[in-house]
C-alpha cells in the first residue's frame, strides 16, 4: 500500500517509524513545510502540495493541522482514502458533506483514528439510542498555551464552539461528536489544572437503557498530545492497512 503523510511532528514520526520498521507499507513522501530535512528515514520530504501529488496513492495520513485537512481534502479523496487526525476540521458541515460526496463518487474512505481515547466504535454502535454525550478534557495549562496558577474552567458549551476556540486541543471532542450525536448535541468542557502532568479525557454517554463513562489519562510530553496518542495512532494505522479501519465516511 502506497502512503503519504501530511505532517512530520511527534505523531507523524511515530507512525512513519512504525511503518518503516514493520514494512507494512510504502511511504512515498512526507509533506511538512516546517521541516528542514530533505528526507526522514530515507523518505522524501516535500514542502508544497501540487494538484497531482496524490495520484497513485492508496492512503494519506493527515497529522498536521485542521487547515491542511480543509485545504487539501478535495484533492485527496478523488485519488485515495485518508486517515485524518485533525478532526476539528469537520466542525464545518460543508466539509463533512463534501467528504461524503467524494467518497461515494470515487469509492474512497475517511477513516476515524482512535487518537487519545478508547471506545469510538462503541459510541458509533450506540449513536441511535444516545441522548446525552459530554466530553471533559483536563490538561496542565502549559499544554493549553496558558500559565494559570489555579484550576480554571476555560470553556463549557457545545463541541462545535469548542472546536472553533481550541482547534488543536479538542480533536478528542470532535472524534466523539463524529462517532456519536454530532457537534451541536455533544457538550464540551475544557479545564486547565496546574497540579496535573497528564492529559485526561472523560466521556460520559447516556441513552435508552445505557449509561457509561470512559476515562483516559496519559502523561503529557510537553505538547498538546499525551504519551498514549502515538501508540494509538500506530494501532489505528495498522488496522487501516490491514483492512479493518473504522470508517466514518
Amino acid at each position: 500500500m502506497k502512503i503519504a503523510f501530511l505532517g512530520g511532528g511527534k505523531i507523524g514520526r511515530a507512525m512513519i517509524e512504525h511503518v518503516v520498521k514493520n514494512k507494512n507499507g510504502e511511504i512515498v513522501f512526507i509533506y511538512d513545510p516546517f521541516l528542514n530535512e530533505a528526507e526522514i528515514f530515507g523518505i522524501k520530504v516535500v514542502n508544497e502540495i501540487t494538484e497531482s501529488i496524490f495520484n497513485g496513492l492508496d492512503l494519506v495520513v493527515e497529522c498536521a493541522q485542521a487547515s491542511v485537512l480543509s485545504d487539501h481534502l478535495a484533492k485527496i479523496l478523488p485519488c485515495c482514502s485518508i486517515m485524518p487526525f485533525s478532526m476539528t476540521a469537520f466542525r464545518d458541515d460543508g466539509l463533512r458533506e463534501q467528504a461524503k460526496e467524494l467518497c461515494e463518487r470515487y469509492g474512497t474512505n475517511v477513516f476515524l483514528p482512535h487518537g487519545a481515547i478508547l471506545g469510538l466504535d462503541g459510541i458509533f454502535d450506540g449513536r441511535d439510542v444516545l441522548k446525552e454525550v459530554s466530553v471533559e478534557t483536563i490538561k496542565n495549562p502549559k499544554s493549553l498555551g496558558r500559565d494559570d496558577k489555579e484550576v480554571t474552567v476555560l470553556f463549557e458549551g457545545t463541541t462545535r464552539k469548542a472546536t472553533e476556540l481550541f482547534p488543536r486541543n479538542v480533536n478528542v471532542h470532535a472524534a466523539v461528536a463524529l462517532a456519536g450525536i454530532g457537534f451541536d448535541r455533544t457538550r464540551s468542557k475544557i479545564t486547565a489544572d496546574p497540579s496535573v502532568d497528564t492529559n485526561t479525557h472523560i466521556i460520559h454517554l447516556a441513552g435508552d437503557g445505557i449509561d457509561f463513562e470512559i476515562r483516559v489519562s496519559s502523561f503529557s510530553e510537553g505538547g498538546v498530545s499525551g504519551k498514549y496518542v502515538p501508540l494509538s495512532a500506530c494501532g489505528s494505522l495498522d488496522r487501516v492497512l490491514g483492512g479493518s479501519g473504522f470508517r466514518f465516511v
